[in-house]
Formats: C-alpha cells, structure tokens, sequence
C-alpha cells in the first residue's frame, strides 16, 4: 500500500473511527456532528450497534447512504437494520421516519422480546426511537427536537430506559439532549435523582446500571440499583465538560473507562480504567495499550470486554480485557482495511463496523461489516 493510498484510506476510515474519540464542549460524544466533515469520499454506511436478546437472534444498527459526500450534510442517509437468525444475516424494513436522512446509532434489548433503537438525523430532522416487541420495528413517539441525535439508549428494566444524545447548531454549539422511558412514553428530562446529567450508560444485568455523565459542569457517576439511586466516583483525570470516550460493564461490580491519555504522545490516545463497585483504578499503560484507532469497547456478559477499531495498518481489530491487560483475539473472515465498533454475543460473538472500499476512481466508501470474533 502506497504511502498516499494509505492516506486517502486513513481519512475515509477516521471518518467514523474518531467519532468514539471526539468529546463535545458539553460531554456530549459527537459522532457525527463535524466527523464527516473532512471527507470527499464515497457514500458512508456502516452499521454502529449491536445487541442480542436471546440465543436464537441478533440485531444491528447503523445507516446507509445513496449519494456521495460522505458528509451529513450532503449525504442522503437512511436507516439500516440488520437480524441475525441462525447464523445468517439479512436486512430488515425499518419502520417510515417522520424526519429526513435518518440514521440508528444505537440499540438495546432488556428483555428477549424487547429491544430499542435510536437514532435521528443532525441536519434536517430530529431524533427518533423505534421499537421492536417480537414482529416488526415501529416507530415510538418521543420528544421532537430539531436538529438533535440519540447516541445511545440503554434500560434498566423493561419500563426504565434513557437515551442520550445532542443537537448543534449553525454556529457550533452544541447542547445535551436526554430522554426517558417509564413503561408508557418518553420524555425529555435535564437529570436523572442527584443532578448527574448522564452521557453514558452501561446496565450488565437487569435492574443495575451505571451512568457517567456531567454534575455542575464536572464528571460524575452514579449508580441504579433496583430502584435505588446512589452517587458513585467517576473515571479520574477528566477536565471540567469532560466525559470518557468510552464505558461498558460486563457486571455490577466489573466496569472498564476510556480516558484520554493528557499529553499523549500519540493523538488519540486512550488509558484504560477499571471499575470494581467502589473505586477506579487506571492500568499500567504497558497493560493497558490500546490500538491506534480504538472505535468501540463492549462487555458481552461471560465473554467479557472487548476494544474494537482499527489498527496501524487500517485492519479491523478485536482485543479482549484479560488479566488487567487487552489481547489480541481473532477476528474470523476479516477484510483488509475497515474497523469494528460494537460486539455483541448470543449463540456467537459477533462485531460490526464499516469496511473500506475502494471505487473505480480511486474514491473510498465503507460497506457494513460484520464479522464473527473468537472468544
């Protein structure tokens, strides 16, 4: 690969591998908000979420685009939604969105027949969650606020779920958008018990989650515990307005945080955190390398943590929290260039992500990836 070859892939695939990076003035992460904006590529689709709600099936989520840009400006997006049957994978109709250029950023499944999707559209719409209770996907009224995008939903229970995102304007300024689910209907709210304004949301079990988000313009964490709120220390090393890149929790008392590294030699640099129920502590940096364009950390129960993105080379890589330390694991039928973001585990584990594809005029586009990965 030709050293400007190599470039030109490089921009195609930060394009929405930097999203799990870039943390917004407000804690908000944005992913997409100013992350394509740099690309003179092709269409972008690629799928950003996953989850399993029983042994037998699987979701994922992303976006799909029919013109070239690879801007949200300029782009026409539309909702992917892809199911897992057998081992087999096949497109899904998502259900009509009320707003323009939709994407899905985000799922989660409380209970086998129950998962949520969220999503929006920055440029010309507003956010939407959708519904899928065991037939079809359908579209939920929530809150309409223009311009505004979920990044993540999450549940606690079957009747208590948030999802979090934010909305910008023309000029730049961004602001955090929250809602929630009380078994009946979303709505908008600031905060939830104690003033924590949540930006990420990780619940390992049903009726347990912590939630890291902002108090008074600072980090701070808290904890649900069957109904039972309780303050909890967050991640350390964080300025004020900042939140970690990433969290996942692959039990109440077994949590990881991306941090940035201050004053990394290498720009995007990530030090890993280790939660266990009642403090952190950071991992030594040779324990705790990540790869060069980390892009998504998961915890899939008894498969544990795993750090998805994208290596020196611009491969897809799979690395998995063993012993204080992340190892590289396998990631089966795995294209030349692309990156992981998200993993979710049901009768296998599986990855998703984008690959990069190269078109006949020396232009790039990424294609959704899903690839099975080695426990």
């Amino acid at each position: 690969m030709n050293r400007g070859t190599r470039r030109r892939l490089l921009i195609a695939l930060a394009v929405v591998v930097v999203a799990g990076l870039v943390a917004g003035t407000d804690g908000w992460i944005v992913r997409h908000f100013g992350a394509h904006a740099a690309s003179d590529q092709g269409p972008d689709n690629y799928l950003n979420a996953i989850a399993c709600p029983d042994a037998s099936t699987c979701w994922a989520v992303g976006q799909r685009a029919s013109t070239r840009g690879g801007n949200v400006a300029s782009e026409e997006r539309h909702q992917l939604i892809e199911q897992e049957t057998g081992g087999r994978w096949h497109q899904v109709r998502p259900p009509r969105a009320p707003v323009a250029d939709p994407g899905l950023t985000s799922i989660t499944c409380p209970a086998a027949r129950d998962c949520w999707a969220a999503g929006g559209s920055s440029t010309h719409g507003s956010a939407i969650i959708e519904h899928w209770a065991g037939r079809d996907w359908e579209l939920v009224s929530s809150p309409r606020i223009h311009g505004a995008q979920l990044e993540s939903v999450a549940c606690a229970a079957p009747d208590l779920c948030w999802a979090a995102g934010g909305m910008q304007n023309r000029r730049n300024v961004t602001r955090n958008i929250l809602e929630e689910w009380n078994g009946a209907t979303w709505r908008s709210i600031t905060a939830v018990p104690g003033g924590l304004q949540p930006v990420l949301f990780s619940c390992p079990v049903s009726g347990h989650c912590l939630l890291v988000g902002l108090r008074a313009g600072r980090a701070a964490a808290a904890r649900y515990d069957r109904g039972r709120w309780s303050t909890a220390a967050p991640p350390s090393g964080l300025s004020p307005g900042r939140v970690p890149a990433q969290l996942a929790c692959s039990a109440v008392s077994a949590c990881l945080a991306l941090t940035p590294v201050p004053g990394g030699a290498r720009r995007g640099a990530m030090r890993t955190q280790v939660w266990n129920g009642r403090s952190w502590t950071t991992a030594t940096a040779a324990a705790a390398a990540t790869p060069p364009y980390p892009a998504g950390l998961a915890c899939a129960g008894r498969a544990g943590c795993w750090l998805l993105g994208a290596s020196g080379s611009l491969a897809p890589v799979a690395a998995r929290w063993q012993d204080g330390r992340w190892v590289s694991a396998a990631a089966s039928s795995g294209p030349a260039t692309g990156y992981l973001g998200d993993l979710a585990c049901a009768a296998r584990c599986w990855a998703v992500g984008g690959q990069s594809v190269r078109l006949g005029d020396g232009s790039f586009y990424s294609h959704p990836l899903i690839s099975p990965v080695m426990p």
